[in-house]
């Protein structure tokens, strides 16, 4: 794993794996907590908390995440990026990354939308440091985000 946390990109791949799960399993929330900077914040779409924008630390959005997932871990699911666009500046990085979650029983992506990730290099290594998405309408078709 720890070639994965030389680039952003890597890192980047390993959240998609961590978050994709078998049916009957829970994501890999171990290797999830390992890409995450202690100090990182996760900020879900306001659709999914009330209508508000809320801002989560790690361990929270691991209660968050488990709780809109429970009805469909029967099934299981992958994540998986469809295109992406990364910016690197020096010590930071921010990746536009289009996705599509798709259950294991079904061919028709369940969700498609677009992670915004801050990563941070730091003591040797990438680290994501913010997070937050948003899906797409009924028939809106994902943005082509160029490598």
């Amino acid at each position: 794993m720890s070639d994965f946390l030389s680039t952003p990109e890597g890192v980047v791949v390993c959240l998609y794996a961590a978050i994709s799960f078998q049916p009957g399993q829970k994501p890999n929330y171990n290797l999830l907590n390992t890409l995450f900077h202690p100090q990182a914040r996760i900020a879900p779409p306001a659709t999914d908390t009330g209508g508000v924008l809320k801002s989560m630390g790690v361990e929270e959005f691991f209660d968050y995440f488990d709780s809109r997932i429970q009805d469909i871990i029967s099934v299981g699911g992958r994540e998986e990026q469809v295109s992406y666009k990364t910016f690197i500046f020096h010590n930071f990085a921010h990746i536009f990354s289009a996705y599509q979650f798709i259950l294991f029983d079904s061919e028709k992506p369940l969700a498609r939308g677009v992670n915004s990730l801050q990563l941070v290099h730091e003591n040797g290594r990438w680290w994501i440091l913010s997070l937050t998405w948003d899906r797409t309408e009924p028939g809106e078709e994902l943005p082509s985000l160029a490598v």
